[in-house]
Parts: structure tokens; C-alpha cells; sequence
């Protein structure tokens, strides 16, 4: 992985023609990550006949891959800022690749969902490492923003890709191969990050309270949710993690707030130049009615409910 990752004699900093390979792996990798986030949500039918597994189980299919990667991404720019933004991305996707293969070749649930939680967290990853990576490449103001500009539109074509594609592979290949199609995407990614110039190491904090805080606090209410609706709301396990969804959010804002440095200073939402909120209703909105929408297909008429 060494090798593969260090840096050609043909791609040092001062090299302007490596920019091209910056934008060309920056733009595949971010492709992969959001197709992967929408390609799953089609196949759901053919995965719930095949593992035998009903609605709340399928739910972990989808939203362990998001709620994974939309918690460590608070921590993952600073992550990307400390080894670079180059080798965050080559170990990112390296490890998004395995976890590809490890559910396409998932025999059951347990390892399937694993696999996908594991793809979410390199997902986090590869998506602000991708981004640093084109804004290192472009010095330029101009040529930064149309590349920034055309890294944007590969994410826009994944989000239309990803229901197409993802039918005609069931449909065609079996829906283990909705994940296998990852595998030579990330190679070519890769064959193209060995031209991309060394990224400087950045001065970052970690703030692992705040880390650990957000992921309990979002883990906890995806599960509480999610078997609220397969179970009911008043099971004391479904009322105990929702309770403790609400302490571990209340105790990260506290840390932000009282700690030094915090992932997600609380000023910005006082400031009229950043529409933080707006984008995230944006996004719940999206993400929520595809990843919903797919997640409520039953699997087969009579399939048990899993836990």
C-alpha cells in the first residue's frame, strides 16, 4: 500500500500537469461514495429474498452506511488535515474497496451491515480528503473553482446513476455486484492518486468528546427510530435509546460549546453567511425520501421482521 500511495517522480508539487490526476481521482472517488449511498436502495427486494430478512433489518443496509458516514465526518477533515490529504484519501478508499467486497460476498445480516457501517466510516473519509486534494491541486482561484465546480457535478451524477445502475446489476449481475462494480472504480481511482503530488501535513485538533458523543447520539436514534417503527415506540428498549440519543446530543453541544476546540463551533449557527440549517434540511430531505423510500419495499409478501 506504501508503494502504491507514495507519490511518482512525475507527480511532485511544483508539477502543474498533475492536476488533472488530482481532479480525475478526486472526482471518481466522490462519485463512488455518493453512488454507494443510493445505488443500495433498489436492490433492497432481491437483498431482503436473499438473506432472508424483512423491513427493519433492510433499514441497517441503508442508514448504517449513512449514519456512519455523516457522524465521522466531523472529525474526518481534521483527520485528512494531520496525514495529508493524499493519504487520507488512498487509505479511504483502499478501505472503502475491502468493505465493497466484504458485502458483496456477505452470507447473512450481521456481516452485511458490518461491512456497510465500515464502508460509511471510509466514505467519511475519501469525501473532505477528495475535496482538500482539489483544492491543493488548483492554485489558481479560477481553475479551483471550475474544478470544484466539475467535483460537484460527479456527485450530481452519481445521485441519477445510482437507481439506474443499481436495477439494471440486480437485474441482470445479482445485487452483490451493486457493491463489486466498487472494486475496479477504486483501482482506477487509485492508478490515478500515484500522480497526484504529496498534500502537506496541516496542524489539526481531534475532538474525540465530541466525536464519540455525536456517533452515540445519532446511532442511538437511527435505532431507536427504526425499531420504533418495526415494533412500536412504547418497547422500553425503543424509549431507552431515544432517551439516550437526547443525552448524548445534549452532551455534545456542550462540549462544543465549552471545549477548546470543537468540531462544530456553535457560532456559525448565529451567523447569517452560513446556511447551515438550510443545507441540512436540503439533505435530510433528499436523502431521507430515497433512502426511505427504498427501505419500505418489502422484501417478499410474509418475510419475518428483523431485529
Amino acid at each position: 500500500m506504501k508503494t502504491l500511495l507514495a507519490p511518482s517522480a512525475a507527480a511532485r508539487p511544483a508539477d502543474q500537469g498533475g492536476s488533472p490526476a488530482v481532479l480525475g481521482a478526486a472526482l471518481l472517488g466522490f462519485f463512488l461514495i455518493t453512488l454507494d449511498a443510493l445505488i443500495v436502495t433498489v436492490a433492497l427486494p432481491d437483498i431482503g429474498r436473499s438473506l432472508d430478512v424483512g423491513m427493519s433489518g433492510l433499514q441497517w443496509v441503508v442508514d448504517g452506511y449513512a449514519l456512519i458516514f455523516a457522524a465521522l465526518m466531523l472529525s474526518a477533515g481534521a483527520l485528512s488535515d494531520r496525514i495529508g490529504a493524499r493519504r487520507a484519501f488512498g487509505g479511504g478508499l483502499v478501505l472503502f474497496a475491502l468493505a465493497s467486497a466484504g458485502c458483496g460476498l456477505a452470507p447473512g445480516l450481521g456481516l452485511l451491515v458490518a461491512a456497510r457501517l465500515v464502508q460509511g466510516a471510509a466514505a467519511a473519509v475519501v469525501m473532505p480528503a477528495s475535496l482538500a486534494m482539489v483544492r491543493q491541486g488548483f492554485p489558481d482561484q479560477a481553475k479551483r473553482a471550475q474544478a470544484i465546480a466539475i467535483w460537484t457535478v460527479g456527485g450530481a451524477v452519481a445521485v441519477a446513476a445510482g437507481p439506474v445502475l443499481g436495477g439494471a446489476l440486480t437485474a441482470t449481475a445479482g445485487w452483490q455486484w451493486i457493491f463489486f462494480i466498487n472494486l475496479p472504480a477504486s483501482l482506477l481511482a487509485l492508478a490515478l492518486l500515484v500522480r497526484v503530488p504529496a498534500s502537506p501535513r496541516l496542524p489539526a485538533r481531534l475532538d474525540v468528546v465530541g466525536q464519540v458523543t455525536a456517533v452515540l447520539a445519532m446511532g442511538a436514534l437511527i435505532y431507536g427510530v427504526i425499531e420504533g417503527g418495526a415494533e412500536g415506540f412504547g418497547r422500553p428498549l425503543t424509549v431507552g435509546s431515544l432517551l439516550v440519543a437526547a443525552a448524548a446530543a445534549a452532551a455534545f453541544f456542550v462540549v462544543q460549546a465549552r471545549g477548546e476546540h470543537p468540531m462544530v463551533p456553535l457560532p456559525l449557527f448565529r451567523s447569517r453567511t452560513v446556511s447551515l440549517i438550510v443545507g441540512f434540511m436540503l439533505n435530510a430531505a433528499y436523502y431521507g425520501g430515497v433512502c426511505g423510500g427504498g427501505s419500505m419495499r418489502r422484501a417478499r409478501p410474509g418475510t419475518r421482521r428483523s431485529r
